[in-house]
């Protein structure tokens, strides 16, 4: 039997002050978060660095130690009337200065891995319906009270840009309800029927409620945001040696078309395997760094040149405008007109 020699996927992680709520609801009820912290193996201080992030197996010890505890099984629900915006830094910020709830969701999409990358939320539509899922990666495991109250806070998402009521049809959630009135609080915190035991984690909108204009949209302060946003993000890509090398050559090949591995490879002088291999070590790959120099590149000339649209698609290797046009909504949630313009309008196309 072989080895599996393949690149193990890093441990979840979340964005250390997302367990603010949960530290400041601990003292509040008379206990010391400090100690908890330690026991579980967290810093307390790290709540306040800005992009520090926790272990999710570590922060699902910790809630299910607070639970204990106190014996409240709605803890999370507690712990949010502690979260701000703030709290998720640029993210939480740029939401608040959407124009729709469903272009402050394809945010979240966008960015989600800022907060965790423990799960990704996928938006998608069902008729007349809007569907936001938080879809849980296969190899973490959140405890039920942080996904309680992330629930929670998309379920008022409405409620805090100023419309209370924009809420979801209903809720569903895998876990199963340990009693009557933590459901009715639940239920309560959200504004809608709470469906448990279901085989996904959802919010159900009317497609109408997702896409009312709200009264304090801002789409120039949101651009600055999805700025800071993406640079939070490319600081968390571990970019190996060898991936910025081939980052550069990517950049001069793409108006050539789309390089190929085998091309790639001759480059670096070996073999195709060794390059695909050397990639994955370095957690990426030929089609995984072809698309992050197109975002780059596409967003640098968009924003700092008056190059035409269709100049910009071939020289990024795309075969015509509307494949880049395509692919700006993919990546940015808006199209290229739009960028440049420095609007700000939602797609509802998740990522």
């Amino acid at each position: 039997m072989t080895a599996d020699t393949s690149p193990k996927r890093p441990e979840p992680t979340a964005l250390a002050s997302w367990m603010r709520g949960l530290a400041r609801e601990l003292e509040l009820r008379g206990l010391q978060p400090a100690l908890l912290f330690e026991e579980v193996g967290l810093d307390l201080a790290l709540l306040d660095q800005s992009e520090a992030r926790y272990p999710v197996a570590r922060t699902t010890k910790l809630w299910r130690r607070a639970v204990e505890l106190t014996g409240d099984e709605g803890l999370g629900l507690s712990a949010i009337r502690h979260i701000t915006p703030a709290t998720f830094h640029a993210v939480g910020l740029g939401v608040m200065a959407s124009e729709t709830l469903e272009q402050a969701f394809t945010r979240m999409s966008r960015f989600a891995d800022l907060v965790t990358d423990a799960s990704q939320i996928v938006l998608r539509e069902e008729g007349d319906t809007f569907i936001v899922e938080l879809a849980v990666r296969a190899d973490a495991e959140p405890a039920d009270q942080s996904i309680d109250g992330f629930v929670a806070l998309l379920a008022n998402a409405g409620k805090g840009l100023g419309e209370p009521s924009l809420r979801p049809r209903e809720v569903r959630l895998r876990r199963l309800a340990s009693n009557r009135l933590f459901q009715e609080a639940l239920e309560r915190t959200c504004a809608a029927p709470v469906l448990f035991g279901q085989p996904h984690i959802e919010l159900v909108f009317d497609s109408a409620t997702v896409r009312t204009r709200l009264k304090g949209a801002n789409p120039l302060i949101a651009e600055h945001l999805d700025q800071a946003s993406l640079a939070a993000i490319e600081r968390l890509k571990p970019v190996g040696q060898l991936s910025q090398k081939l980052r550069s050559w990517v950049t001069t090949q793409l108006a050539e078309g789309t390089p190929g591995l085998e091309d790639a490879a001759a480059h670096m002088h070996m073999s195709a395997r060794n390059l695909q291999r050397k990639l994955a070590e370095e957690g990426s790959s030929m089609a995984l760094l072809i698309d992050d120099v197109r975002q780059h590149e596409a967003m640098r000339r968009l924003k700092q040149t008056q190059d035409s649209m269709i100049a910009i698609a071939l020289d990024l290797g795309f075969s015509d405008a509307s494949a880049f046009s395509r692919a700006c909504k993919r990546w940015f949630g808006k199209s290229p007109s739009d960028i440049r313009a420095g609007t700000s309008r939602g797609t509802g196309q998740a990522t």
